[in-house]
């Protein structure tokens, strides 16, 4: 059954992107499943098949455009605002994460186990690193120069984890491919585990004298 759809990111020089269908989900394309074999831009509108891409997961395949966009460059608001199809105050995954460090670390300044610039830091670094994950979703978008995944994964494991899956989630960017994504759930997972040790006073008597 096909579906149509627009083509929210594309890569030029690589030569493929991202197809968001009306239910808001998004799928890999490649320019060889363009029937037409001519390179899209974005905001087209397309139809589709889904399909298996190389990595096993669904793609969009047998693509073809139905309506092209006015060539413009979109601003940074309009490349990172939101689907329209997904609800805002949905609570996803990725900010069901960053809410429970946040909760952890608000608990463990209250309860003395942790000083206030470890909250301090975490929301300094958390704002850095939504930062880059913003503007690398303009860049995507525009086929400018990226932020290298090593340098968004270490200002993530750097305090900067909340900011990243809180921005991963609002602007539905670095969501699909799995190795980023798998390096991404490691990094949450170590703060958590920390961040818990630090709220239920496991590490006050070790760290107390430091704090």
């Amino acid at each position: 059954m096909r579906r149509s759809g627009e083509l929210v990111q594309w890569n030029n020089k690589g030569g493929y992107g991202f197809v968001r269908d009306d239910a808001g989900r998004d799928y890999y394309v490649h320019i060889s499943s363009l029937t037409d074999g001519a390179r899209p831009k974005l905001g087209d509108t397309v139809t589709f098949e889904i399909g298996k891409g190389r990595n096993g997961r669904p793609a969009a395949v047998v693509v073809t455009v139905t309506a092209t966009a006015p060539i413009a460059a979109p601003t940074l608001r309009e490349a990172t605002r939101p689907s329209n199809t997904v609800s805002r105050y949905k609570l996803g995954l990725r900010m069901t994460a960053a809410t429970l460090m946040t909760l952890l670390i608000l608990s463990a300044i209250a309860t003395e186990h942790a000083p206030v610039w470890i909250g301090l830091l975490y929301a300094a670094m958390g704002a850095g690193s939504a930062l880059l994950y913003r503007f690398d979703k303009l860049y995507a978008m525009t086929g400018k120069y990226r932020v290298s995944e090593s340098n968004l994964h270490l200002v993530d494991f750097c305090f900067g984890i909340i900011g990243g899956l809180a921005a991963q989630e609002f602007y539905r960017h670095k969501t699909v491919k799995p190795a980023f994504v798998a390096q991404t759930w490691v990094i949450a997972l170590v703060h958590t585990l920390g961040l818990a040790a630090l709220a239920f006073g496991w590490l006050h008597g070790v760290f107390g004298g430091f704090f």
